[in-house]
């Protein structure tokens, strides 16, 4: 595996990267109500932003694409999350560009894809180690329920940490409610009833391992 960190994606390696995004995170439009996943569009302006970094892994045998992840100090840069929210939480942090966001990261699949996450959680960190800072990143229901990813990244980073520990802490949390309205004759009250994850996909697709954060 060879790991490489740029500030802007080659338009040659645009299409791969795209396709690689998609295959690691397409899951998500079925298992999380919010978008999750950026339009083309989208993900070729966040390529070309040089506020952004991207930390690439290629595969030593083709040099195909086998994991990815980006981050960036300049929360501006994301449209959607708030920057006044950590402005105003954490104003000294906020203003030495010592908060980091994490919009993905992934691996691939299978043999090829074996310790790419943890080297990408690792070089992804020195930055943030370089300045004392912190990292955030954004996990749906599903990955933090059925991948406990929340401690998969704490135990990670941890080992990536020179203070030897990484602790975690919800900043924030949101829900989706769906109101019915069931006929007269239909019991007023009943358990209430999950959807989303717990039927499965409608296509039948399995789990993948990302972090999407």
């Amino acid at each position: 595996m060879r790991l490489e960190i740029m500030p802007e994606l080659p338009a040659e390696l645009l299409d791969e990267s795209w396709d690689f995004y998609q295959d690691c995170f397409s899951d998500l439009q079925f298992l999380a109500v919010n978008r999750h996943l950026m339009y083309r569009s989208e993900f070729d302006e966040v390529m070309a932003d040089k506020r952004v970094g991207k930390y690439v892994a290629f595969d030593d045998e083709d040099g195909a694409v086998i994991g990815m992840g980006t981050l960036t100090n300049e929360l501006e840069s994301i449209p959607l999350i708030s920057a006044e929210y950590f402005k105003y939480h954490f104003p000294e942090l906020y203003e030495q560009h010592r908060l980091f966001y994490c919009l993905f990261a992934g691996s691939a699949l299978g043999h090829r894809g074996q310790g790419v996450f943890v080297a990408l959680q690792r070089a992804m960190y020195a930055p943030i180690g370089e300045v004392d800072g912190k990292v955030f990143f954004d996990i749906c229901s599903y990955n933090e329920e059925r991948h406990q990813l929340p401690r998969m990244i704490a135990v990670i980073l941890s080992r990536a940490a020179e203070a030897g520990r990484a602790q975690p802490t919800r900043l924030d949390a949101q829900s989706f409610w769906m109101y019915e309205f069931p006929k007269s004759d239909a019991p007023f009250r009943r358990e209430e009833r999950r959807s989303g994850y717990n039927r499965g996909r409608p296509d039948g697709g399995t789990d993948r391992r990302v972090a999407r954060v």
